[in-house]
């Protein structure tokens, strides 16, 4: 790991069901680098989320903290059960401190 990496926290927005594959990816690169990682999810990243429970797994293995928007969840009818356990419900309250703690913010909106 890189004196730079130390330390670091790269926050991941998925907004996106197509970006999660790329999202991931991104996700378990950091985490390989040492770098703290938190996703949250919103819009149809709600839906990927859902979707596709083994990579949800994986990140929660790769020790990525993963927050989805509650309101969002609430409007597609996924409940935090089918997000998986691990998978917080959170507001846009969440998304700002996940942003601000973040030395480096990707998008995928």
């Amino acid at each position: 790991m890189t004196a730079a990496a130390r330390g670091a926290r790269l926050a991941l927005v998925l907004g996106t069901a197509d970006d999660l594959p790329r999202a991931a990816a991104l996700a378990h690169a950091a985490r390989a680098a040492g770098v703290e990682v938190a996703v949250f999810a919103m819009h149809d990243g709600i839906d990927a989320l859902a979707a596709a429970p083994a990579a949800v797994a994986a990140l929660l293995e790769a020790d990525c903290e993963l927050v989805a928007c509650g309101t969002s969840a609430d409007a597609r009818g996924v409940t935090e059960a089918a997000l998986g356990p691990g998978v917080m419900l959170g507001s846009q309250d969440d998304h700002a401190a996940i942003v601000h703690r973040a030395d480096r913010v990707v998008s995928f909106t």
